[in-house]
């Protein structure tokens, strides 16, 4: 039957199966993995969930925000679709990029300062979102269903909308070369350096001193700068 468990305890095994699905994706990571992070035995971990999916499942239940006080333990699979609906879900609420969506219309103007506004846009982005991003980057290869969402979806489309915001902010009327693509992605990644991964420095490399709003506004003017200098380069 399934039982109510305490809140707290839920919460530990969640955080702990983040960690070790973020740092060693899924099929490395054991159960006995999980539980020791825990703080559990692997025993008890099974009175939480059934199986590594569900585990897994509870990973982004807790990287999405989704709420952990009404679940049935032990937690069952859902199945990969419904874990990678919960994904897609919260993308679709972390996604405000009003600075994209305008420049996109067919009769808007853009230039640099709207590169600009776009990149903080996306530095705000990454940053809400950025330990649900580093668990779905670890695991995605191995996963169909994330691996569609995460590569095609998200990270094509915006980077092909990107270059074609470059264009309109550099005054061309072309279609964005493979170049300006690139040069999409490179600014992407800029981005996401500076609102996610420079978190994750080890401490001889941690940028000491730097505050949020100067890693945002720097990261926006390198983006800005990138994409223009390409597309005025067609």
């Amino acid at each position: 039957m399934a039982r109510k468990k305490t809140p707290q305890k839920v919460d530990d095994i969640a955080e702990a199966a983040i960690a070790c699905f973020t740092d060693l994706g899924i099929r490395r990571t054991q159960m006995a993995d999980v539980a020791k992070v825990a703080g559990v035995s692997a025993g008890t971990l099974y009175l939480y969930v059934t199986s590594k999916e569900a585990l897994f499942h509870l990973a982004i239940l807790k990287v999405c925000a989704r709420p952990l006080e009404n679940l049935a333990f032990p937690l069952a699979d859902p199945g990969m679709k419904a874990t990678a609906a919960i994904f897609a879900a919260r993308i679709a609420e972390v996604r405000h990029w009003p600075a994209l969506d305008e420049a996109l219309k067919p009769n808007a103007k853009a230039g640099m300062e709207t590169l600009r506004q776009i990149g903080r846009e996306l530095y705000d982005m990454l940053s809400e979102a950025r330990r649900a991003i580093w668990l779905v980057d670890q695991c995605s290869s191995e996963i169909a269903e994330f691996e569609q969402m995460h590569a095609r979806d998200l990270r094509a489309r915006h980077r092909d909308q990107l270059a074609e915001a470059a264009v309109k902010a550099a005054g061309r009327k072309a279609a964005p070369s493979p170049a300006l693509i690139l040069a999409a992605r490179l600014g992407i990644e800029v981005v996401a350096w500076a609102a996610m991964h420079r978190l994750r420095e080890s401490p001889v490399n941690f940028i000491r001193g730097l505050s949020e709003a100067d890693a945002r506004e720097t990261a926006a003017r390198s983006f800005a700068t990138m994409l223009i200098s390409a597309a005025e380069a067609e």
